[in-house]
C-alpha cells in the first residue's frame, strides 16, 4: 500500500524534473543570469514609480466614484473578457479598447467617439484610441484620453501601463474578472491552436495544432509566457516573486480593484453594473441574455483533470498566481457589504 501511494508523487516529480531540464538544456536558465547591481536600482525606481502611480491616478474600492473618474477593466485573456467587451458594447456604452483605432483612425489626430455598426451590435461606440498595447496607450495618454471624459469603460490588458493615462483628478477605478490560474491556461493553450481570426498579436499559433498540453509544457519558451505566474507579472510588472511581493499583489487587488469570478460571472456583472451606477440601463436584460448568459469566443476543449500529473505541474510552474486567486475569491466574499446601495458619489 505504501509503495502505491508513493508512485504518483515520483511520476509527479520526475514530470516536473524532466519539465526543468528541458527547458534549462534548449533555453537557458529560466529567467537567465543574475541581475547585478545596476539592475537592481533600475528595478527598484521602477516599482517606485509604479506604486506612486498606483496611489496617485487610481481610486480606492472603498471610495465613492466621481464623476472625472473611469472604469478601466483589466482584461485578462481567456477570461470573460470578450463577453464582457460585447455586454458593455451592447449597452450602449463607448468604450476605448484595442478597436479604436480600425478603419484608420489611428491616424486621427484628435481623440473623439466614431461609431462602429455590425449586424449584431449596430452603432457599437468606441475612442479612436488602442489601450491595449504601451504604444496605444502612449497615444492614448499623449490624446488625453481620461481627461476627455469621453470613455465609459477602458479595457486594458496591461494595467500597469494603463496607469499612466490618468492623474490625480481624473482616476482610473479598475476592475476584473477573475479565473482559476489552472483552468485559465488550460483553455488559452487549446485557443492558441484554432484561433485563426486572431492572427494579430501572436494569439492564433498553428505550431500548436496536434500537441498534447503535456508537450506544450515542455517547449515553453524561457519566461514562462502566459503560463508561469501570470497574473503577478502583470499586477507587479515583474516576473521573480518572493512571499512579500505576494502580500503586495493582494493589497494592490484589496485596495484597487472590484473583484469578480469567471465561475460567478451573472453575479459578478450585477455587482460591477451597480457599483458603477449601470444597473438601471434598459438594454441590460436583452445584453444579458445575449452576452453573460451565451458568453463569446467560447472554445471547447478537453479538460485537465485536478489532481492528475499535469495539473499538479501547472500547480508547481504557477504557485504564486494560484494563492492570489484564493486570496481573490475570499476577497470576493467581503467585497458583499460594497452592494447596499450604488457607490456614486
Amino acid at each position: 500500500m505504501t509503495e502505491m501511494l508513493k508512485r504518483p508523487a515520483r511520476k509527479r516529480i520526475e514530470l516536473v524534473a524532466t519539465f526543468a531540464l528541458v527547458v534549462v538544456t534548449c533555453y537557458g536558465p529560466l529567467w537567465g543570469s543574475l541581475p547585478n547591481n545596476d539592475t537592481i536600482r533600475r528595478r527598484a525606481s521602477k516599482a517606485i514609480s509604479q506604486d506612486k502611480l498606483l496611489a496617485s491616478n487610481t481610486g480606492s474600492v472603498m471610495e465613492p466614484l466621481k464623476e472625472s473618474d473611469t472604469p478601466v477593466y483589466w482584461h485578462i485573456p481567456k477570461s470573460s473578457g470578450t463577453s464582457m467587451k460585447r455586454y458593455y458594447g451592447c449597452m450602449g456604452l463607448t468604450a476605448a479598447s484595442e478597436t479604436g483605432i480600425i478603419d484608420g483612425h489611428d491616424k486621427d489626430e484628435t481623440i473623439q467617439v466614431w461609431q462602429r455598426g455590425n449586424e449584431k451590435f449596430p452603432g457599437l461606440k468606441l475612442v479612436n484610441v488602442d489601450t491595449s498595447t504601451r504604444e496605444g496607450i502612449a497615444r492614448a495618454k499623449k490624446l488625453g484620453l481620461a481627461q476627455s471624459g469621453l470613455a465609459d469603460i477602458v479595457f486594458a490588458p496591461l494595467p500597469s501601463y494603463a496607469l499612466t493615462m490618468f492623474d490625480p483628478d481624473h482616476k482610473a477605478r479598475f476592475f476584473a474578472l477573475f479565473r482559476h490560474p489552472i483552468e485559465r491556461a488550460v483553455s488559452l493553450f487549446y485557443y492558441h491552436q484554432v484561433a485563426e481570426w486572431e492572427k494579430a498579436g501572436h494569439v492564433y499559433r498553428p505550431e500548436l495544432a496536434g500537441m498534447t498540453i503535456e508537450e506544450w509544457l515542455l517547449r515553453q519558451r524561457r519566461g514562462g509566457g502566459d503560463v508561469k505566474n501570470f497574473l503577478m507579472t502583470i499586477i507587479l510588472n515583474k516576473n521573480q516573486f518572493t512571499s512579500k511581493d505576494l502580500e503586495k499583489a493582494k493589497e494592490i487587488i484589496r485596495t484597487k480593484f472590484l473583484v469578480g469570478l469567471s465561475s460567478k460571472m451573472e453575479e459578478s456583472v450585477d455587482r460591477f453594473d451597480t457599483y458603477f451606477g449601470w444597473a438601471d440601463n434598459e438594454k441590460r436584460p436583452v445584453c444579458q441574455e445575449e452576452a453573460i448568459k451565451s458568453g463569446f469566443n467560447r472554445n471547447s476543449h478537453p479538460p485537465v483533470e485536478e489532481g492528475s500529473e499535469t495539473w499538479n505541474v501547472l500547480a508547481d510552474y504557477m504557485s504564486y498566481d494560484l494563492q492570489l486567486y484564493d486570496y481573490i475569491v475570499q476577497l470576493y466574499e467581503e467585497q458583499r457589504e460594497l452592494f447596499g446601495a450604488t457607490m456614486v458619489g
